[in-house]
């Protein structure tokens, strides 16, 4: 595993070639000695003395954590997500330079997209009209026409300052909001992660509905 992990570097500049000999030869030199002694011991076995034995089953076990030492470094400097799901956003190439540490900017991006979520940023003064389990739709920016079915999962209970989501220069930002999650009913809408929707909550005060512009698609995590 190692041998090919390295091998699999196209850049040859980000790999010595000395490391990868060194690895290959390492690597064969284990499976080798590990015959070897395997095989010395069956002999043994056959009729021997019994220290011999002991000495040859030593080795043998010598041999085993070796390889078992090898198995472990390979696990070590395999990279594995932690979730199964999609990669969304990838920075970074095979024999690129990955910085160790906090960055501004993730160099990978994974997530769920099933089902498909929507953050909802309700206006604090329109808070108060929206119920718990409230239907709702989703449009998507640019198409008025299409109406996505919502279903109510439920509610940010902290009011945060609402964040400029648009760019709209008449779009207020000195206010807040109550943040509502809502599920995707149609797993197959035209939708995409992180993509702004306008959503319309049906609110039992005479009937009405009213539109909250700063939204956004999300994955299965929201």
């Amino acid at each position: 595993m190692q041998v090919r992990l390295i091998e699999s570097v196209t850049d040859k500049r980000a790999v010595r070639d000395e490391d990868v000999q060194r690895r290959r030869l390492a690597y064969k030199a284990a499976q080798a000695r590990l015959a070897e002694v395997e095989a010395q011991l069956g002999l043994l076995k056959a009729g021997a003395w019994a220290p011999d034995i002991a000495v040859a089953k030593s080795e043998v076990a010598q041999a085993e954590a070796q390889v078992k030492m090898a198995e472990t470094n390979i696990d070590r400097l395999t990279m594995r997500a932690p979730i199964a799901g999609v990669i969304l956003q990838n920075r970074v190439r095979l024999g690129q330079f990955a910085q160790c540490g906090p960055l501004s900017e993730p160099l990978m991006i994974l997530g769920s997209v099933t089902p498909l979520h929507v953050r909802v940023d309700v206006d604090e003064h329109d808070a108060w009209r929206v119920r718990g389990g409230a239907p709702a739709a989703a449009s998507p920016r640019g198409n008025g026409s299409i109406r996505i079915p919502l279903e109510f999962v439920r509610f940010e209970p902290y009011v945060i300052p609402k964040k400029s989501l648009t760019g709209d220069s008449t779009e207020r930002v000195d206010t807040r909001v109550l943040q509502i999650i809502y599920r995707v009913k149609e797993q197959s809408a035209p939708l995409y992660v992180g993509q702004q929707v306008d959503v319309y909550i049906e609110t039992p005060v005479k009937s009405s509905t009213f539109r909250q512009h700063s939204s956004s698609a999300a994955g299965g995590g929201q």
